[in-house]
């Protein structure tokens, strides 16, 4: 019979002191260096680099003072503000039209070009001051994994270093467990990444605003565009710092896939002993990935770029 995942997530766990007094001998070492490896997952170093950043970009939020839920709420606000304000300028440029018609159809166009660029100008100004900021931020957010996941991980970790867990599982339970927990780590990977681990994305080409500059150059801005700038950004710094860590996952997800297999049945002790090194790599490959995406600096590229070029814009035809 298998178990639900859930059920074995929220099992009690033993302490650190009845961990350390179970284990003697190179055992206990190799569980020691996984548990450390976990915790540099999650360093102080890289959070604080990160929760600087992510203050630094919600500066128009609130700050420290709102929780994430009331800076999406806000943030959605913002943005339906801006969209009802240039649904606002649309029609009242309409009005005008209809109230002043032109003359000819010369001067209509002339009045249609003039309009149009205003609308650009306001769509421009919107995206750099509303949508840019809050786009910037949920990539920065999902450098991470969530309070959730961290628990998850957490709970996965210690049951597999834990040598009274193995000794609890049955053995016709034990590779459903196994498969369920490989399946878990698979899971949390694609919630971390953005994709899944047994097919990632290829590499997006690098940064451009070169397609941005040319079409503001004719008073045309896609916002939809520009938004897919930012996710290729983001793509780009998981794809690069998470390069160990799908190696690592994949790994063990075919280790725990195999748990029903005859080889596992006939030399448990050494399975077991492949499963908790597999662990200890994707911990390895989680502290790995949480160091690299410390250092890389692609989004906040992006936003520079796309800053300076819709600041030019603005610049020129704001006066």
């Amino acid at each position: 019979m298998k178990y639900s995942l859930l059920l074995f997530l929220f099992l009690p766990l033993p302490s650190f002191a009845q961990f350390g007094r179970t284990y003697t001998g190179p055992t206990m070492q190799q569980n020691q260096q996984s548990r450390q490896q976990f915790n540099q997952m999650t360093n102080q170093r890289t959070q604080d680099f990160q929760q600087r950043q992510l203050q630094k970009n919600r500066g128009g939020y609130g700050g420290q003072s709102m929780t994430r839920e009331a800076q999406l709420q806000a943030q959605a606000k913002r943005e339906q503000e801006a969209n009802e304000k240039l649904a606002q300028l649309a029609q009242e440029q309409q009005r005008k039209r209809q109230q002043h018609p032109a003359a000819n159809p010369q001067q209509a166009a002339l009045q249609q070009k003039k309009d149009d660029k205003q609308l650009t100008l306001l769509a421009v100004k919107n995206y750099r001051e509303v949508f840019l900021p809050g786009q910037v931020s949920n990539a920065l957010d999902a450098r991470q994994l969530s309070p959730k996941a961290q628990q998850q991980l957490g709970n996965l970790n210690e049951h597999l270093t834990d040598k009274a867990w193995w000794k609890k599982q049955e053995g016709a339970q034990l590779p459903g467990t196994i498969k369920a927990y490989g399946d878990t780590l698979n899971a949390l990977a694609a919630g971390l990444l953005g994709f899944d681990v047994a097919s990632p994305p290829a590499m997006p080409a690098p940064l451009s605003v070169s397609g941005l500059n040319a079409q503001l150059a004719t008073d045309v801005f896609d916002q939809n565009a520009v938004t897919q700038l930012v996710g290729e950004a983001a793509l780009s710094e998981k794809l690069l710092a998470g390069e160990q860590l799908i190696k690592a996952v994949t790994e063990f997800s075919r280790l725990s896939a195999a748990a029903a297999s005859p080889e596992p049945q006939r030399d448990p002790a050494k399975w077991k002993e492949q499963v908790q090194d597999g662990l200890r790599q994707v911990n390895k490959a989680m502290s790995r990935y949480n160091v690299r995406m410390s250092e890389l600096t692609i989004v906040y590229e992006a936003q520079k770029a796309l800053l300076k070029s819709t600041g030019a814009y603005v610049a020129k035809n704001g006066k």
